[in-house]
């Protein structure tokens, strides 16, 4: 008789599942685990003792993820006979799980603030990888030659059997801390411990600093500093440590930061209730061992002050950040605010390491209820193995699908050697000149609905897209290629008064009467540089501190009513018209319409007209098959309106990759 007990995991990636092979091993119990597209089956003797023993110390091995759901169980006679999801040595990037999180604050271990602590299931390994395969001297550790402690636990312990990344504060990294007078060396625990606090300190005593993590530079402030108090204020880093001002710095010009822009890490969980106003998918998202970005709502006032009503959020997702949040909640702060920037950044302080790292783009979530979309980015779900019939090398957004050892990985572009390939496909207006003589080129928006279509086994079979990102775009897959069935109407921000002033009969009045009401903000219109989007010009119109989308979709999660404004998304023939859709939100502008109802009525709008279009193509063609792609459905208004227009259809969208850009690369090799 066997017991079984089965995990809900919708996921290809294997580090659950190889976290809990492991543990096994280490507890000497016989289990079999076998993952699926959809869950993680354990296998148990029914009358082995060891069981319930290790069944409750799975729960303190196992981190939260996004990809876990409910577990059951059961008794069987026979084993379960099902197909397994192929096992690949893939470097993954995300935070450390908890048995590393213990070792890195217990003074006993020999990875006691150490940063850099991780295993074969967990941490920071993909930032120094070179190239493939993954091994080590195919990383920038290479050069790191592992202590005798550190070999006994590659060959003894399973957590770290044969791991290409072992290392700890005798045999690793090395840490420093400067400002312009002092500099810090961090060689053994206690210097370690010293560096974070003294990283924290400056924090709370309302300098900058910028922190090199494995996901890149990072500079992190106070937001609540009092910038006047500050002025007056001596550190170095040695005042910092033993609290004596022995040395005068003066404040540089780098306080100025754009709170708007930055994103808000939580230093502490139970900050988040206080804070934020979140679901409980948002707060058990941002706890995963995932790690994502994501928007929520706003509750303090002192937030709402900061970004006003959401913001960009972020709980520690690496060693070096997780360090640091837990010397920030010793001197009582919850939160911070950080820029993503580059090592020229300037700052009061500087926490850097000489080992070079390839940071990956982070990746944002969007949760409406239980549906959790990847957005936009590539930690988390870069690298990715994926299946494909043609030897074709693909190239999108400096990602790169190649195949190697008979394995086809997605990743960046520069981890991947010279290959031999029948073509390369690129998509078009990208950077890349491959020297290859049968180099094609593709349109995002047709790769896009490939990838969602291959994820989903429709691959073949007629299928109605809408493509929304930037533009909108109806698509219609014959089942054999993809057709833009209704374009968007380009867009050129240049001479925009003109366009709209010539749209239609009264829209030169209208041109006039926003001169007057807006100057600045017309003035800034008539002299825009380069090409917008619509969004961005949107976002501009309104006169929003982030001009993008995300600054939009931001200002719209703020209106808590119902029911929108009808705003302009199409003319006579269908097809989606910028200026028209310009024109009504600066005609709403002069009837004082507040920014966050105009906001949700735009996605409102596109909601219904989307709606309203897509059944009448699907009909047309003869398939109930949708497609939804672009980010611009990350948004909760027209997400919840899609639902309710074409929820019937049940439209699919991307899984294993971002609705986003990014999933092109992997749609190409359907193409």
């Amino acid at each position: 008789m066997y017991f079984i007990f089965e995990i809900a995991f919708s996921s290809n990636k294997n580090y659950i599942a190889n976290l809990i092979r492991a543990y096994a091993k280490q507890k000497e119990i016989e289990v079999d685990v076998l993952q699926t597209s959809d869950k993680i089956i354990l296998t148990f003797n029914k009358d082995d003792e060891k069981l319930e023993k290790f069944l409750l110390g799975l729960e303190e091995v196992l981190p939260a993820s996004l990809f876990l759901g409910k577990g059951q169980h059961r008794f069987s006679e026979e084993k379960p006979a099902l197909m397994p999801v192929e096992k690949i040595n893939l470097p993954l990037n995300i935070a450390p799980c908890p048995t590393c999180q213990k070792e890195m604050f217990d003074v006993s271990s020999r990875r006691y603030f150490y940063p850099f602590t991780s295993c074969n299931n967990c941490g920071s390994q993909h930032p120094f990888l070179t190239k493939y395969p993954y091994t080590r001297a195919n990383t920038t550790m290479k050069f790191l030659v592992p202590c005798k402690s550190c070999e006994d636990e590659r060959e003894h312990n399973a957590l770290r059997k044969d791991y290409p990344l072992i290392s700890c504060i005798e045999c690793g990294i090395g840490l420093r801390m400067l400002d312009r007078e002092t500099e810090h060396m961090a060689l053994n625990k206690g210097d370690y411990r010293k560096l974070f606090k003294a990283a924290a300190g400056a924090i709370a005593s309302g300098k900058t600093l910028l922190m090199k993590t494995t996901n890149g530079y990072r500079k992190f402030f106070n937001p609540n500093r009092d910038l006047d108090a500050i002025k007056n204020i001596d550190f170095t880093v040695n005042t910092l440590e033993t609290g004596l001002a022995k040395a005068p710095y003066t404040f540089g010009e780098s306080t100025e930061d754009n709170i708007a822009l930055s994103t808000l890490l939580m230093a502490s969980a139970a900050g988040f209730n206080e804070h934020l106003m979140m679901v409980e998918q948002e707060f058990n998202a941002l706890l995963s061992i995932e790690r994502p970005l994501l928007r929520v709502a706003t509750k303090s006032d002192a937030l709402k002050n900061l970004y006003g009503s959401s913001v960009l959020v972020k709980y520690p997702d690496d060693g070096m950040t997780m360090l640091l949040a837990g010397e920030l909640v010793k001197h009582g702060l919850e939160y911070v605010s950080y820029l993503e920037c580059d090592s020229s950044e300037e700052a009061d302080f500087l926490v850097d390491f000489d080992m070079p790292i390839s940071s990956q783009k982070d990746m944002k979530l969007f949760i409406n209820q239980d549906a959790k979309l990847f957005v936009s980015g590539e930690r988390i779900l870069y690298p990715a193995v994926v299946q494909g019939n043609k030897n074709r090398v693909t190239v999108a957004h400096d990602l790169a699908c190649v195949e190697v050892e008979g394995k086809r990985i997605i990743d960046s572009l520069e981890v991947f050697d010279t290959v031999d390939t029948d073509e390369i496909v690129v998509l078009e207006n990208e950077d890349f000149e491959s020297g290859h003589s049968n180099e094609q080129r593709f349109e995002q928006y047709k790769a896009s609905m490939m990838s969602v279509l291959s994820e989903h086994y429709k691959v073949g079979q007629k299928a109605i897209g809408v493509h929304f990102d930037g533009t909108l775009n109806f698509l219609y897959y014959n089942g054999k290629q993809v057709i833009n069935a209704v374009p968007a109407n380009p867009f050129e921000s240049d001479n925009l008064w003109e366009k709209i002033s010539t749209l239609r009969e009264g829209s030169d009045r209208l041109v006039g009467n926003y001169k007057k009401a807006y100057p600045e903000v017309w003035e800034r219109l008539d002299n825009l540089e380069g090409n917008m989007d619509i969004f961005e010009v949107t976002a501009i119109t309104l006169g929003l501190a982030d001009e993008s989308f995300e600054g939009i979709s931001a200002e719209a999660l703020s209106f808590l009513g119902k029911g929108g404004l009808q705003i302009d998304t199409r003319v006579k023939d269908n097809r989606f018209d910028n200026y028209a859709f310009l024109t009504s939100i600066m005609s709403y502008q002069l009837g004082d319409v507040e920014n966050n109802f105009m906001c949700y009525s735009i996605y409102e709008s596109f909601g219904d007209y989307i709606g309203e279009l897509v059944p009448q193509l699907c009909d047309k063609v003869g398939s109930n098959i949708v497609v939804l792609t672009g980010e611009t459905f990350a948004n909760q208004s027209l997400y919840a309106r899609i639902q309710r227009t074409l929820g019937q259809k049940n439209p699919l969208m991307s899984k294993n990759f971002p609705i986003g850009k990014e999933n092109a690369v992997h749609g190409a090799l359907y193409l």
